[in-house]
């Protein structure tokens, strides 16, 4: 539907009507100041949470860097060579995703 227009000229002669006109715009107006004061509430908090994210990925990506798996008894197995060259060094670069 929208809001009634107002009028340059109507705010001369101040009427009941021009009043009441003019109540509906500024209450829409509160209604968009409060809504953009939430959206920018919530716009800071998703950057907060984005860096806390990437400073965790980045703490995992370090970790899984830093791993040495370590074989059981004097040779590695073939599972062994696999989980520690191919799954490990895998899943660190896809944990290097830049947010």
């Amino acid at each position: 539907m929208g809001l009634p227009a107002l009028e340059f000229s109507d705010s001369f002669l101040d009427s009941p009507d021009f009043r009441e006109r003019l109540k509906y715009h500024e209450i829409e107006l509160e209604r968009t100041n409060k809504f953009i004061k939430e959206l920018i509430k919530d716009g800071n908090m998703l950057i907060t949470a984005l860096k806390s994210l990437s400073a965790a990925v980045q703490k995992f990506s370090q970790s899984l860097q830093e791993f040495q798996f370590e074989c059981i008894g004097d040779a590695e197995t073939d599972d062994e060579v696999n989980i520690g060259k191919s799954h490990l060094s895998q899943l660190c670069r896809l944990s290097q995703v830049h947010y």
